[in-house]
């Protein structure tokens, strides 16, 4: 089961629960219950961090042939169920909820769709190529089988939520690979110095392919116009350009990146002799003490030169540096 949003004249949007179903050679999409505008209204909490679905949501759907249970249908209203308690039942059931159910078999990749394939590539990676698509496990797909064509389309709905508005464009440059489009060899790494009306037909062409694709609309209701889930990638594509890359900037920017290196701070080089000093011993008896005896000496000295104390900061840094020293040497012995 899963949630659909729908456009609807007189409210906007309404929500729907709905449901995949093999039917011979496809998977298809049936509604099972009607949540209106407000899907919220069937959640009741009875105190506390407790709630539960309205049992006419469960009578309903088992009517139409499809038993559920009280734990299966809250996955569906989670989007709405008070923040609070949400927070809650995530931290104690964040495993089971959010885990993805894995599956014994999945369909070899090459079974799927390359625009499905295209898009988890480009969510997974931030990128598509040819080379990566060969070279990504079956299981990787194991999400998109035995579900209708409607169902995927939500699962990247919320999935593309993650996307920032800057990284639309690029997003949809790559799941159509508009690159391939193009002989120039900067058309994968910097699309908008491209020809944005030569781009713009190349995207149409690419779209319009998509929505008479029989296979890719297999199970699901053709639209005479443009389907509606492929609508929002027009929007994507036509409403957000691709992020303005200052040259000078950009080269000053990799300059600083390729130059920035960490240097620690160094350290304080003692001669034997020095750290004889700073402990007031001769060098001879410095050699013969074991780690326990020095261990003694510096906390004895530690507290006269402690900054906290009114010592010299830096005295207390080379006592402690020759201290640590000597300590691995002997410690080696």
């Amino acid at each position: 089961m899963y949630l659909a949003r729908i456009p609807d004249r007189a409210l906007g949007y309404r929500y729907l629960i709905r449901q995949s179903y093999a039917d011979t050679t496809c998977y298809r999409s049936r509604d099972l219950f009607d949540l209106g505008q407000d899907p919220a209204r069937f959640i009741h909490y009875p105190g506390g961090n407790g709630f539960y679905i309205d049992d006419l949501v469960l009578e309903t759907i088992g009517e139409r042939g499809v038993p559920v249970t009280q734990a299966e249908i809250e996955a569906v209203f989670l989007p709405f169920i008070d923040p609070q308690i949400r927070r809650v039942i995530d931290a104690f059931d964040r495993g089971s909820r959010h885990r993805e159910r894995a599956k014994d078999t999945c369909m070899p990749k090459e079974r799927f769709h390359p625009f499905d394939r295209y898009r988890l590539l480009c969510l997974k990676l931030g990128r598509v190529n040819a080379r990566a698509m060969g070279c990504m496990p079956d299981h990787l797909y194991a999400n998109l089988q035995e579900k209708s064509r409607d169902e995927i389309e939500y699962d990247f709905i919320a999935a593309e939520r993650i996307l920032k508005p800057h990284e639309l464009a690029h997003y949809t440059y790559q799941i159509f690979d508009l690159q391939s489009c193009f002989t120039e060899s900067f058309a994968r790494s910097h699309p908008e110095v491209l020809d944005q009306e030569q781009m713009d037909r190349f995207f149409i062409d690419r779209l319009c392919r998509l929505n008479r694709d029989d296979i890719f609309w297999s199970g699901c209701q053709r639209s005479s116009h443009l389907h509606p889930h492929l609508v929002r990638y027009a929007l994507m594509y036509f409403d957000h350009t691709f992020p303005v890359r200052d040259p000078t900037h950009a080269f000053f920017q990799d300059f600083m990146n390729r130059h920035r290196l960490h240097r620690p701070p160094q350290s304080v080089q003692l001669s034997l002799a020095e750290s004889a000093s700073l402990f007031g011993v001769t060098v001879e008896v410095l050699k013969r003490m074991d780690c326990r005896s020095l261990t003694r000496q510096y906390r004895k000295l530690a507290k006269q030169h402690h900054p906290d104390k009114g010592g010299s900061p830096e005295q207390f840094v080379r006592l402690t540096a020759a201290y640590q020293k000597l300590v691995r040497r002997k410690s080696r012995m």
